[in-house]
């Protein structure tokens, strides 16, 4: 589930990237990383890169529903 501070307060410059370690989290970051430093960033933290520069309120939840249910067995 996603905290509902994550897509409701990103300002224009703000994107969202999903990683995954025994369960999905997420970092907000500045729209000018580049996808292969965040990559590299999750990667040395133990998590896989889901998703990167998402900005879509309705894509981000989107997104964290389908996670939910494929991790739920219900999708």
């Amino acid at each position: 589930m996603i905290p509902n501070h994550i897509p409701n307060n990103l300002i224009p410059d703000d994107r969202v990237v999903i990683p995954a370690r025994g369960g999905i989290h997420f970092l907000v970051h500045p729209a000018s990383d580049d996808p292969d430093v965040i990559r590299a960033y999750a990667e040395r933290e133990g998590s896989e890169v889901l998703i990167t520069h998402m900005r879509d309120q309705a894509a981000i939840l989107e997104f964290v529903a389908g996670r939910e249910r494929d991790v739920g067995g219900e999708g």
